[in-house]
């Protein structure tokens, strides 16, 4: 458990402790999710890592079918699944981060990042993800970019050699937002698609071209399909959060050379 909270989350490390798991609770004064994941992901002890958004709840079989799923795999894998909504609450009834589809899909080259799955569910063998060096510090939420570390880590790791897996049997269940949430949201993460796009055009990656080209058109498509449920004015503020996210990304400074994948 990596904490970026003012005080520490004793009593939850001690159900768990209660609960019969190991648990190692460190501190992250630094604040931004890529560099709580990174922190985490170099403290473990084993060879695979499985991540989850500490606003999503797994299902049961979850780390059964991440042990199944590396058991069997030939090579560095990036495993992905299912995003399903939780049941609605009050006034949090909007669906955030969905990704439903139930069949399976292998990639051994990069496909459009979006594809490949979501960073609140995934699993990864933790000496790739460290050789790649982990999560870009300069993106995710929490630092500059606000998001698309997911989306730039699995580029990286599938052009390293990794073979990314969508599993729909792992499923973890996405908190839901207000509608005011909701459509805040949809600019942040525009912002954080633009701000990776930027990153990979400052360091010369003529790729970004290509992604951002499918990134409208998928942005039209749903926005078209969506149009009965104010779609349109949805991906209108992601569309406006990807150009300001491309301005800034093209803008960060380069990483540190430790922190360089």
């Amino acid at each position: 458990m990596v904490d970026q909270g003012v005080s520490p989350s004793a009593e939850a490390v001690q159900s768990a402790r209660a609960a019969g798991l190991v648990v190692s609770h460190l501190s992250q004064p630094r604040l931004g999710l890529s560099a709580s994941q990174n922190e985490g992901v170099s403290a473990a002890k084993t060879s695979v890592v499985a991540i989850v958004d500490d606003d999503c709840v797994p299902d049961r079989q979850w780390v059964e079918i991440v042990w199944r799923s590396f058991v069997a795999a030939d090579g560095p894998l990036l495993l992905t699944g299912r995003v399903l909504p939780l049941p609605v609450q009050g006034d949090r009834v909007a669906p955030l981060s969905v990704r439903d589809s139930e069949q399976p899909m292998t990639w051994t080259r990069p496909p459009m990042p979006w594809r490949i799955g979501t960073g609140g569910n995934f699993a990864v063998d933790r000496e790739r993800y460290l050789a790649v060096g982990g999560n870009d510090t300069r993106l995710g939420t929490g630092s500059p970019g606000r998001g698309g570390n997911d989306l730039d880590l699995f580029y990286r790791l599938v052009r390293a050699g990794a073979t990314a897996r969508y599993e729909p049997d792992l499923v973890v269940q996405h908190e839901r937002a207000t509608a005011a949430e909701f459509a805040q949201r949809r600019g942040s993460y525009g912002y954080g698609v633009g701000a990776m796009l930027g990153v990979w055009l400052r360091r010369g990656d003529l790729r970004a071209v290509l992604v951002f080209a499918a990134w409208l058109r998928l942005r039209a498509r749903l926005g078209c399909s969506r149009r009965s449920n104010g779609g349109i004015r949805h991906e209108l503020r992601v569309l406006k959060g990807t150009l300001q996210g491309l301005l800034r990304g093209a803008q960060l400074p380069p990483l540190p050379p430790r922190d360089r994948g």
